[in-house]
């Protein structure tokens, strides 16, 4: 896989281009424009145009509007996003302490033989050495991450997901007996992530550490 990105701060808007896994010699691929504009210090507005072309013969392209609310002392920002098809997104996050943060998004589908919507509510709380996020929707699911930073290199991370009315369901029909029965759906993953950070102990909020 294959990405490529550029960004362009101006004074009063954004650019942004994006390229996944594109070929030159057919233009195969998916390509992604953005540019967001400033009209007041608090409100923007922005357009985003998605090209997709998986293979020579075939493509599509389909373009989104978008409107931002940001407070003047950035403790909250509003999203709304539109697309043609019929599809509303808005989003909402909050910083409420130096260490708890949270986040709203609703997505609303109303095309053509379709009507659906999806609401997500989420918090992210920041300890001293780790990380733990939580999410929420109305689609019954339920997920939270904790992230365990032992240096300002190596992090331990422990997932888990449990979908309540998304059932697995095992009937068994056998001359003796039949039985039906009924099951959670239910994810748990563990990882390691190793990176390479500049950053001083102190600087990523770690005890300083004291030489003999």
């Amino acid at each position: 896989m294959i990405q490529l990105e550029h960004d362009y701060q101006g004074q009063d808007f954004s650019l942004n281009a994006k390229a996944v896994n594109p070929w030159p010699s057919d233009l195969t691929g998916i390509y992604i424009g953005s540019y967001l504009q400033s009209l007041t210090r608090n409100f923007a507005v922005g357009v985003e145009t998605v090209y997709q072309r998986p293979s020579p013969g075939l493509s599509e392209m389909s373009i989104s509007y978008l409107a931002k609310v940001t407070a003047t002392q950035k403790n909250w920002i509003a999203t709304a996003q539109v697309q043609p098809a019929g599809i509303l997104q808005a989003t909402y996050w909050q910083k409420l302490s130096e260490k708890v943060e949270v986040a709203a998004d609703l997505q609303l589908i109303a095309a053509t033989g379709r009507r659906d919507a999806v609401a997500t509510l989420g918090a992210k709380y920041d300890l001293r050495l780790s990380t733990f996020r939580a999410q929420l929707d109305s689609s019954g699911k339920v997920s939270a991450l904790l992230e365990q930073r032992f240096t300002p290199a190596f992090a331990f991370l422990v997932s888990g997901e449990i979908d309540h009315l998304k059932v697995r369901i095992r009937l068994s029909l056998s001359p003796c007996t039949r039985s039906f029965e009924v099951q959670n759906a239910a994810k748990v993953g563990v990882g390691v992530m190793i990176e390479s950070s500049s950053l001083t102990p102190e600087e990523m909020g770690m005890p300083p550490q004291i030489s003999s």
